[in-house]
């Protein structure tokens, strides 16, 4: 074999690996993004944006983006989709499997990290993330690098029927006028026989256990009391087999024998959800902004922390913003960056989409957006996010494994401790299973 062919076909190779765009979810180099040419995205949505005060409907909502920012980009165009939460997700997974992924998405970290791990999307290398919520932005990062550009945050936290407290006369012992209105396991289990006391019709708190749908309230309940967490503050392993999380939930379990916390055994999020909103429970254990404008209508609600030992509480929280999938094109990629640049920091389009979700703002100092004082109060608890561990691998088969667990418990079928250590040896190898 000549020297001069060996030199040839050693180009040629190598004109190859360069040229190659994405193929079998392999990272490959691409051409350089033509900033002139023409070019369409789609752009996937849940409803999100249900809070504008001109477009109440999410997809009127975000044709209206759309239509503003193409104004600004002529040369690109932007086909939306709707999706639903209820079959959303599997649509997703549909699109990624037949490589007809969006362009741009806008969702959670959970998903979105899910994601980045198999290597399916476009991280924003030029984002200034010092600008944005530390808490926001280990949330929606990888490896160091952000696949989640943060747009809002809120807590999920606990809420209480103050007009129904008010009518039975048990307001006072409520945390409304503590600083950070925190509360201990005891200030809060008094409240709770004070209610049961005055009308045994009415549920003081429901602590549901059927499914993973909003799952988060119970798991944040337990960890609370006690001052435990699920994982370590590394989320590395699950921790809430510790003292303190096995004390919270002997605790539950014997208030839930007492009937301070309803019979959900059977129920799930939504039915706790809506006996909050009928009056027929007194204080909700899963509760936030946007549940409040879908669940407390029509009465006057007050946030509440969960109860603490330590006498504060840490909360989950949710984040929410746009991702970008790695479709093999540069020139999509660099058009997905303006629409999500549009939609965050635009002078007129990014405060309004961000009002609009009804979640406060992931911007370092962007606060007082909302006159409410519920609102204001929840705004103000950023610092008390814990872990954010939606994102630790396996997360999805950790979480019927938490509420099986817990029913065990509160049908007796296993005692707290014996519970909670089988939980987490179980929940632990989930996270090496999925790595």
């Amino acid at each position: 074999m000549s020297k001069k062919f060996l030199k040839i076909l050693t180009t040629a190779v190598a004109s190859a690996v360069v040229l190659t765009g994405c193929v079998g979810g392999k990272k490959e180099e691409q051409k350089a993004a033509d900033p002139n040419a023409k070019v369409e995205i789609t752009y996937w949505n849940f409803p999100q944006f249900t809070k504008d005060k001109e477009f109440s409907k999410t997809e009127d909502y975000d044709a209206a983006l759309i239509k503003a920012f193409e104004a600004k980009h002529p040369n690109i165009k932007v086909n939306y989709q709707k999706i639903e939460f209820t079959d959303g997700p599997a649509k997703i997974e549909t699109a990624i499997q037949s490589k007809t992924a969006p362009d741009v998405i806008y969702d959670a970290p959970g998903r979105v990290i899910a994601w980045a791990a198999k290597d399916l999307l476009v991280p924003f290398d030029n984002v200034d993330t010092s600008k944005l919520s530390e808490a926001a932005v280990k949330a929606s990062s990888l490896n160091g690098k952000l696949y989640l550009y943060p747009q809002g945050v809120a807590p999920f936290l606990m809420g209480v029927n103050k007009d129904l407290t008010d009518k039975l006369g048990v307001t006072d012992l409520l945390p409304l006028n503590k600083e950070g209105r925190n509360w201990t396991v005891e200030e809060y289990e008094k409240f709770l026989r004070a209610v049961k006391e005055k009308d045994p019709n009415i549920t003081p708190a429901l602590f549901y256990t059927k499914s993973q749908a909003g799952d988060q309230g119970p798991r944040a309940f337990v960890s609370n009391l006690y001052n435990s967490w699920i994982t370590d503050k590394d989320i590395t392993k699950y921790t809430i087999n510790d003292e303190n999380g096995v004390k919270g939930l002997e605790w539950v379990k014997k208030a839930y024998d007492e009937g301070l916390l309803g019979k959900g055994v059977a129920l799930e999020a939504k039915d706790a959800l809506e006996a909050f909103k009928t009056g027929n429970a007194a204080s909700t254990i899963l509760f936030s902004p946007g549940l409040a404008s879908s669940h407390a209508t029509g009465f006057n609600y007050k946030f509440l922390p969960f109860p603490n030992s330590s006498g504060k509480a840490t909360y989950e929280y949710l984040v929410a913003g746009p991702a970008i999938f790695n479709n093999g094109d540069a020139n999509k990629a660099e058009a997905a960056k303006k629409f999500v640049d549009f939609m965050i920091n635009d002078t007129d389009w990014g405060k309004r989409t961000l009002l609009a979700s009804g979640n406060f703002s992931a911007k370092v100092g962007e606060v007082g957006l909302y006159d409410s004082e519920e609102l204001k109060f929840a705004e103000g608890l950023t610092s008390q996010y814990g872990p954010y561990y939606n994102t630790i691998p396996g997360f999805a088969k950790m979480r019927p494994l938490w509420f099986n667990m817990v029913q065990g418990v509160l049908n007796g079928n296993t005692t707290p401790k014996e519970g909670l250590d089988k939980f987490v040896a179980d929940a632990d190898k989930t996270i090496k299973e999925a790595k």
